[in-house]
C-alpha cells in the first residue's frame, strides 16, 4: 500500500535479550482510523541491558511498517521483529473500543502486570548475568551510545543517555525524513547533521545554535555565540550581540531624573517624619474622630467597638450584606481546598505522574522530544482521571453552590426577621411630579399618606434634585456643621496661624505643603458668602422628583401600607397618581442627589460608554506595560531549555498587579460616574464591571500567549506527537491539544493566577488603603497648627469600605478554572496557593471591618445575588471543558475544529441558563416561611431611631437645610456625620429621635 502503519509495542516479560510485547496498529494515512488489532509479538534486542531497559519502563516502543512488506523501521537497539513478528499466540485479540488516535492500552498494561509477576515467580532465586530482580519503579539506566549511529528519541529514552568522549554531543539529523532522530558526534561534525546547530556545548552535551536574545539569524560561519542578524527593535553590536534600540543614553537620562525626583520625595517625607509635633491638638482632635467613626455596638451604654475576635458569621456588624459577604469568602476558602484535595487523590492513589504532568521543563532538542511524547503519551493514558476529576468537580460544585445559594437565601431572610433596622419601617412613594420648593410638601404628603392608609406616618423625606446645584448643597452642610460645633462649644479655639520657627529648607517645603494641599485656616469665603436669605432662595428654587421616602411607626403599618397600595394599584394625593413600594436599602448608602434624579435610559447609555472606556483603559495596559513584556518574550531565546530570568516573572506579576489596579480605578470611577441611587447598586455595578475588565486582560493574555508560543513552538521545531510539525497543524483545536502548548499556556495561566492575582494585589492592599492615608495624614496634621478641627478629621479620615471584593474572589476563581483545560501538575499547587491567599484576605477583610473602616450598613441581599449569578458562567466554563477534555474518549462524542468549539460553547450557555433559572425561580422556594410571630414585634422606629443616629431625615441633606431654614424647628433636624453622632438633636415632633448625649458617652 501507498501508506504507513503505526505500531506501538508494550513490553510485557523479558527473559534475556528475548521481550514479548503487546502489539497495537493503526493507518497514518487516517488520522482518525481505530487501532485495528492488538497482537503478542516477541521480540529480540540488541543486549540484555536493552530489553531490561524497554521493560523496566514499561513504555511503548514505537516503530513505523511501510508499504505493506511488514519490514519496521524501528529505534536502533531494536533488531527484529519480522514483518508477522514470532506470535506467541495464534488468535487474535479484540481490540480495545477507540474511535480516534488517543489509544487505549489498559488491556496491554494488565498483560503486562500479569506476566510481570509471572517472571518473578520463574526467576525468583536466581542470580546468572542474563536475569535479574525487576523494579517497578527503577531508576534509569544510562546507556552509552555510539558515534554516528541515529537512533530515534521517544517517551522510552532515558534523558540520562550520554554519547562517548570521541563524540559527547548530541545533534539532531536533519539528513532523514524522519522526526526526534539524533547523534553522537564531534563538535567539528555538528554542522553536517543539522547546519544550524553549529556549536558544540560541553556543559549541556549538544550541538546548538547561537544563544542570544534578540537574535534573528545566527552567524554560522563560526563556530561560537555570535548573530547574523538582530530581531526588530534590536541593535547589533560590534560583538555579535543584539542589544534592544531603547536601552541609549536617553534611557539613562531618563532614569537619572527619576532617581533625582524619588530622591527629593524621600528628603521631603523625612523631613516631614522628623519635625517636631507643633499641632498636638490638632493631631488629638483627629485621632478621636478617627475612633468615633470607626463600626460600634450601639446595643451598649455607651456604644463600644466590637472586639477584634467578633464571629462575623454570626454577629451583624455592619449590615447583613457584610455577614453574607465573609459567608462567601469562607465558602471560596473550602471549595478551593477540596478540589485541590480531589486531584492530589487521583495523583496518591491513581498514578504519581499526576502530579507533575504538565509542569516539566523544556530543555534540549533531544530531551523535548522525549517530553512531548511523554506528556503526550501520559496525558492520553491518564485522561480518563481528568475527565472523572471534571465529573467531580463540576457536579459537586453545582451542588455546593446550590445549597449554598439556598443557605445564604434563607439566613438574609433569617437575618431581616431577627433584625430591625430603619429600612423595615420605610416605603418608597413614586410618581410625584415636579413640585416647587416653596411648599410644605413633607407636611402636605405625610397628611395625605397617614389618610389614606389609616396607619401612623412619622415623617415623609423627599429627594430633591440638586445634582446642578450639589456644590452650593455641600458648602452650606459644612457652614452648619461649624456652627453645630461652635454652639457645643466644640469648635477648635486658639488656633496659631503663625508659622514655627524653622530654618529656610524647611520653610520653604513647609510653605509649598501650604499651596499644595490647600491647608488655609477658617472657613472658607464661598461657604461665608451664604446669608440666611440666600440659603432660603436656594432652597425655595428646588424642585422635587418622583420619589420620597414615607417612615411609619412600626413595620406591620409599612406592610399594610404598602400592600393596600399593591391591591389598589396606587393612590391619588391632590390631582396625580402615586404608590408605595418597599425598600431593601438603608438611608446611609443612598446617594440622594442621583435618587432625584435617576433615569433608566441614562444608566443603560452609561453602563455601555463604561464598557468603552474600559477597552480603551484595558488597550493603554496593552500598549504601555503589556506589549513590552511580551515583545520581549517573544524575541527571547528559548533554545536547549534558556527560559527568563528572576527579573522577568517578576515584571509579569507587577504588570499584572497594575493592569487589575488599572481596572479596579476605571470601574470605580465609571460606577460613581453611571448614577445609580443607592451605593449597593453602585456595588454591583463595579462587581459585573470590574469582573468583565479583568476578563479582557486575562483574555488578552491568553491570546497574545498563544500566539507567543505558537511562534516559539514553530522556530524550535516542535512536533506533535505524531511527527506533524507544529506550522503545517491545520486546526485551532489540534494545535491547542499538542502537549507543547498544552503545557506552555498551564504555565502562563498558573502565572498569571499565583501569586500574581491570588496573593500579591493583597499582601500589598494594606498600604494604599490602611498605612499610606494614615501617614500622609499624620505627617500633615501634626506639622501645620493650623490643620484643627474638620479639617484635621478629614486629614485623618478612613477610607470607606466598599464590598468590591466580591469581584476580586470572582476573578480568582474564574483563573483556577481555566488550568483544567490544561494538564493537571500544576491543579493541585493552583488550588491550594488561592486556598491559602484567600485565608489571608478573609483574615485581612476580618481586621479591617473591625478596625480600619468608618461605620456602614449593607443591608441589601442585591449583592450577593449577583455574585451567585455570576458564578453561573465560571462554573459554566466547567462544563465546557468538560466537553472539551472527554472528546473522542470512549463513549464519548468525537469532533474536530469548529463543531468541537460550538459543541463547548453551547454546553457554556446551557449551564448558564440553568443556573440563572434556578436562582430565579428555584431557590426562592426554599426560603424560610415567615415566623408565626415576630421576634422583634415590639420594635418602633422610635425605639430604633434612639440606638440608630442615621435616618431618611438626617442623611438626607435637603431635608435637613430645610428643616432649619424653611420650617424654622427647633431644633432642627441635624445631618448625619460619622464620628459626629454627638452634634444630633431630638426632635420628636419632627421624626429625630436619637439623642446626641448618649453619643457624647462613646466620643
Amino acid at each position: 500500500s501507498d501508506f504507513s502503519t503505526r505500531i506501538h509495542l508494550i513490553p510485557s516479560v523479558c527473559l534475556g535479550r528475548v521481550c514479548v510485547c503487546t502489539m497495537a496498529s493503526r493507518k497514518l494515512a487516517y488520522n482518525e482510523a481505530p487501532w485495528r488489532r492488538t497482537l503478542a509479538a516477541t521480540l529480540v534486542f540488541e543486549s540484555v541491558v536493552d530489553g531490561r531497559v524497554a521493560l523496566r519502563h514499561g513504555e511503548r516502543l514505537s516503530a513505523v511498517a511501510s508499504g505493506g512488506s511488514g519490514g519496521l523501521t524501528a529505534p536502533g537497539h531494536l533488531i527484529s521483529a519480522g514483518g508477522g513478528a514470532s506470535l506467541l499466540e495464534t488468535h487474535e485479540h479484540k481490540p480495545p473500543k477507540i474511535n480516534t488516535e488517543r489509544a487505549n492500552f489498559e488491556s496491554a498494561q494488565e498483560a503486562w502486570d500479569r506476566k510481570q509477576k509471572e517472571l518473578r515467580e520463574a526467576i525468583r532465586g536466581k542470580k546468572d548475568n542474563e536475569t535479574a530482580p525487576i523494579s517497578t519503579t527503577p531508576e534509569p539506566i544510562v546507556r552509552r551510545l555510539k558515534c554516528g549511529v541515529t537512533e530515534k528519541v521517544g517517551s522510552w529514552t532515558s534523558k540520562a543517555d550520554r554519547c562517548p568522549k570521541e563524540c559527547p554531543f548530541f545533534v539532531q539529523d536533519r539528513g532523514d525524513d524522519q522526526f526526534c532522530t539524533f547523534t553522537c558526534v564531534a563538535a567539528e561534525d555538528c554542522a553536517k547533521f543539522h547546519p544550524e546547530t553549529q556549536i558544540g556545548d560541553k556543559e549541556l552535551g549538544v550541538c546548538r545554535a547561537c544563544s542570544i536574545d534578540g537574535c534573528k539569524k545566527c552567524d554560522t560561519s563560526v563556530r561560537v555565540d555570535r548573530c547574523a542578524e538582530c530581531e526588530a527593535g534590536y541593535i547589533m553590536k560590534d560583538d555579535g550581540t543584539c542589544h534592544l534600540w531603547y536601552m541609549g543614553r536617553w534611557v539613562y537620562g531618563v532614569l537619572a531624573v527619576l532617581c533625582l525626583f524619588v530622591a527629593l520625595i524621600v528628603i521631603w517625607v523625612a523631613d516631614m517624619a522628623f519635625r517636631p509635633r507643633w499641632n498636638e491638638k490638632g493631631l488629638d482632635e483627629g485621632l478621636s474622630a478617627r475612633e468615633s467613626m470607626k463600626l460600634h455596638n450601639y446595643e451598649k451604654d455607651p456604644p463600644q467597638q466590637y472586639p477584634i475576635g467578633t464571629n462575623l458569621h454570626t454577629t451583624v456588624v455592619a449590615g447583613p450584606g457584610m455577614l453574607l459577604h465573609f459567608n462567601f469568602q469562607l465558602a471560596v476558602i473550602v471549595w478551593a481546598f477540596l478540589v485541590a484535595v480531589v486531584w492530589m487523590c487521583f495523583a496518591y492513589f491513581v498514578d504519581e505522574h499526576l502530579w507533575k504532568l504538565g509542569t516539566r521543563k523544556y530543555g534540549t532538542p533531544r530531551d523535548n522530544c522525549i517530553l512531548v511524547a511523554w506528556g503526550y503519551e501520559t496525558q492520553q493514558r491518564l485522561m480518563w482521571t481528568k475527565v472523572a476529576f471534571l465529573w467531580i468537580v463540576y457536579i459537586g460544585t453545582c451542588v455546593l453552590v446550590g445549597l449554598f445559594s439556598i443557605f445564604q437565601y434563607r439566613k438574609h431572610q433569617q437575618l431581616d426577621v431577627d433584625y430591625k433596622t430603619i429600612k423595615d419601617f420605610s416605603a418608597m412613594l413614586v410618581g410625584l411630579p415636579e413640585l416647587p420648593g416653596t411648599r410644605s410638601l413633607e407636611e402636605d404628603l405625610k397628611a395625605a399618606v397617614s389618610s389614606w392608609s389609616g396607619e401612623t406616618v412619622v415623617g415623609v423625606s423627599v429627594a430633591w434634585m440638586y445634582k446642578d446645584k450639589g456644590e452650593e448643597i455641600d458648602m452650606l452642610m459644612m457652614k452648619n456643621l461649624r456652627e453645630r460645633l461652635e454652639e457645643c462649644d466644640l469648635a477648635p479655639r486658639d488656633v496659631d496661624l503663625e508659622p514655627p520657627e524653622m530654618g529656610r529648607v524647611r520653610k520653604w517645603l513647609w510653605t509649598a505643603e501650604q499651596s499644595m494641599f490647600g491647608l488655609r485656616p477658617g472657613e472658607d469665603e464661598a461657604s461665608a458668602s451664604f446669608d440666611a436669605a440666600a440659603i432660603k432662595e436656594l432652597l425655595l428654587g428646588l424642585k422635587s422628583s418622583p420619589r420620597a421616602v414615607v417612615v411609619f411607626d412600626t413595620e406591620e403599618a409599612r406592610t399594610r401600607a404598602v400592600e393596600k397600595s399593591l391591591q389598589s394599584e396606587g393612590f391619588a394625593v391632590e390631582d396625580f397618581h402615586v404608590a408605595l413600594e418597599e425598600i431593601g436599602v438603608e438611608p446611609d448608602t443612598v446617594q440622594w442627589a442621583n435618587l432625584a434624579d435617576i433615569c433608566a435610559s441614562n444608566v443603560v447609555r452609561k453602563v455601555i460608554l463604561g464598557f468603552g472606556i474600559i477597552g480603551l483603559a484595558c488597550l493603554f495596559w496593552a500598549v504601555v506595560f503589556y506589549a513590552p513584556y511580551a515583545y520581549y518574550v517573544l524575541t527571547f531565546n528559548y533554545s536547549n531549555g534558556r527560559q527568563p530570568g528572576f527579573i522577568v516573572g517578576f515584571s509579569f506579576s507587577m504588570i499584572v498587579v497594575i493592569g487589575n489596579a488599572i481596572m479596579y480605578e476605571v470601574c470605580a470611577r465609571i460606577s460613581d460616574w453611571v448614577g445609580l441611587s443607592f451605593r449597593d447598586q453602585r456595588e454591583v455595578c463595579y462587581m459585573i464591571l470590574y469582573t468583565i475588565a479583568c476578563m479582557f486582560n486575562v483574555l488578552l493574555d491568553f491570546v497574545t500567549t498563544y500566539i507567543t508560543s505558537e511562534i516559539i513552538l514553530e522556530s524550535l521545531g516542535f512536533r506533535s506527537y505524531f511527527g506533524v510539525k507544529f506550522s503545517e497543524i491545520d486546526t485551532f483545536t489540534e494545535k491547542f491539544e499538542t502537549y507543547g502548548m498544552q503545557r506552555s499556556l498551564a504555565e502562563n495561566t498558573y502565572a498569571y493566577a499565583f501569586p500574581s492575582t491570588f496573593l500579591i494585589p493583597f499582601l500589598i492592599e494594606w498600604m494604599p488603603t490602611i498605612a499610606l492615608p494614615y501617614w500622609v495624614g499624620h505627617l500633615i496634621v501634626k506639622s501645620h497648627p493650623e490643620v484643627r478641627g474638620l479639617d484635621a478629621e478629614g486629614w485623618l479620615e478612613m477610607l470607606p469600605m466598599d464590598i468590591g471584593r466580591y469581584a476580586d474572589i470572582l476573578l480568582n476563581i474564574i483563573l483556577g478554572v481555566l488550568i483544567f483545560y490544561f494538564p493537571g501538575g500544576y491543579t493541585w499547587i493552583l488550588f491550594l496557593g488561592m486556598a491559602g491567599s484567600h485565608i489571608y484576605i478573609y483574615l485581612f477583610d476580618h481586621i479591617r471591618v473591625l478596625r480600619s473602616i468608618p461605620s456602614c450598613t449593607f443591608a441589601s441581599y442585591d449583592i450577593e445575588w449577583w455574585a451567585q449569578a455570576l458564578m453561573a458562567p465560571i462554573i459554566g466554563v466547567m462544563a465546557s471543558c468538560l466537553v472539551f477534555k472527554s472528546n473522542c474518549e470512549p463513549g464519548c462524542h468525537c469532533m474536530r475544529g469548529i463543531p468541537l468549539i460550538l459543541l463547548c460553547s453551547a454546553a457554556w450557555v446551557a449551564h448558564v441558563i440553568v443556573h440563572i433559572a434556578l436562582l430565579i425561580f428555584v431557590v426562592p422556594k426554599f426560603g424560610t416561611p415567615p415566623p408565626q410571630e415576630d421576634p422583634a414585634m415590639n420594635e418602633t422606629f422610635e425605639s430604633l431611631n434612639k440606638r440608630v443616629p442615621c435616618s431618611w431625615f438626617s442623611s438626607n441633606p435637603v431635608h435637613c437645610l430645610r428643616s432649619k431654614y424653611f420650617y424654622k424647628n427647633s431644633p432642627p433636624c441635624v445631618y448625619y456625620v460619622r464620628g459626629r453622632e454627638y452634634l444630633m438633636k431630638a426632635n420628636n415632633a419632627i421624626g429625630v429621635f436619637f439623642d446626641g448625649k448618649r453619643a457624647e458617652k462613646k466620643a
